[in-house]
């Protein structure tokens, strides 16, 4: 797998065609700037894939266990970026699913709103849940019983912080942040608007490109 010093080779391949300079803790851009924007990189790669629907940053499905009269789980308040979207054969959404012995019951994302018509006194079998502002998982109805809930989400993605760190996005993004970094290098020292909306609007584009191409290698998308 790509590490951040494998980033960090390529921006200098970028930024110094003589290679006699590399990124480091006294060179311009320093390692820790790039580093940081990096991340900042990789956090805006993962809102596109969670808008597109991509399995690229996707977790597999987290397996939460309700209790009979709990509502509220924070299994993955810690972790949770954005909940899988589905869509079943009828075109219905789902988010999640009760699992039983033969069979998977769909759950659907929905908001706190509608609690308003939910009786509060009754417990049932879920069928919806909603992220709270404290990213906990709130199961509607309240479980009456105990279940096995399968959630299918996107995780925030761990902070790099060392140059032996692994990029996320198993290598399929490395090119578009190598150049991504590179053009947030050459704009550091004289910040213009106009530069940034260009980096910004070229990651996004990029990404795009190669979500669609792995869904479908003939699709094409205007710039």
């Amino acid at each position: 797998m790509t590490t951040v010093a494998n980033i960090l080779t390529n921006v200098g391949y970028r930024l110094f065609p003589d290679g006699s300079t590399t990124i480091g803790t006294t060179s311009e851009p320093t390692q820790a700037e790039c580093i940081q924007w990096i991340n900042e990189t990789c956090k805006e790669l993962l809102t596109v894939c969670v808008e597109m629907g991509s399995e690229l940053g996707r977790t597999a499905a987290a397996t939460v266990t309700l209790s009979d009269g709990t509502a509220s789980y924070s299994d993955l308040a810690a972790t949770l970026f954005s909940p899988v979207i589905y869509k079943d054969n009828n075109g219905d959404q789902f988010s999640g699913w009760i699992e039983k012995t033969y069979e998977r019951l769909p759950l659907r994302l929905t908001t706190e709103a509608e609690l308003i018509d939910r009786n509060p006194a009754i417990e049932q079998e879920p069928t919806h849940f909603y992220i709270d502002g404290s990213n906990n998982l709130v199961f509607i109805p309240t479980p009456d019983a105990t279940y096995t809930a399968k959630i299918p989400y996107y995780a925030f993605h761990t902070a790099l912080t060392l140059t032996t760190d692994t990029i996320p996005f198993l290598t399929v993004f490395d090119d578009v942040i190598t150049e991504s970094i590179a053009m947030r290098s050459q704009n550091r020292d004289e910040y213009e608007l106009g530069y940034e909306l260009n980096w910004f609007k070229y990651l996004r584009t990029q990404a795009r490109k190669i979500i669609l191409m792995r869904k479908n290698p003939t699709v094409r998308i205007s710039v």
